[in-house]
């Protein structure tokens, strides 16, 4: 489809725009310029299937942050807000990692402060979304985990450690 639908029209935008003869500085001069220098880029997708034809996965995936934005700016101070955009970081790299976040969130809030101030890079890497450490609960929605009469007593146990 990319080959026979899309690339045609792109080649007739790319013809087009080579007609074009806008005014040196004129707005319109910066966008010829600027399709001009991405073609390259651009018509890599009808090669590579792996390159999404749209950018909807990093618009959801930014959308978060923009919401938010506006709460940073009523953080007291820029550490706040620099801690916010940490925790709001880790949020969405669990989710893009198909990680239920509480369960994650509540791995590293437990785990790492048990740690030196200086985690070696193992501490670190064992902590990774994509680690194959992680215990079942990060990895499995808490709904999920309640079915499982066999892991649901261990389950109990870590969300209630400390608990008193």
């Amino acid at each position: 489809m990319r080959q026979s639908k899309v690339k045609p029209l792109l080649d007739e935008v790319y013809e087009i725009i080579s007609t074009l003869r806008p005014s040196k500085g004129s707005a319109l001069g910066t966008a010829i310029t600027y399709a001009l220098n991405q073609k390259e880029k651009l018509y890599l997708f009808l090669s590579n299937p792996k390159v999404e034809m749209t950018n909807n996965l990093a618009e959801r995936t930014v959308k978060p942050y923009v919401i938010n934005r506006k709460n940073f700016l009523f953080s007291d101070t820029e550490n706040g807000a620099a801690a916010s955009a940490a925790v709001m970081s880790i949020i969405e790299t669990a989710k893009r990692n198909n990680l239920d976040v509480y369960g994650y969130l509540f791995y590293l809030l437990t785990l790492m402060p048990e740690w030196d101030k200086n985690p070696t890079q193992i501490q670190l890497d064992s902590v990774m979304p994509w680690s194959l450490t992680l215990p079942a609960y990060c990895r499995q929605m808490y709904s999920e985990i309640q079915q499982k009469e066999d892991c649901s007593a261990d389950i109990i146990n870590v969300f209630t450690r400390g608990v008193k």
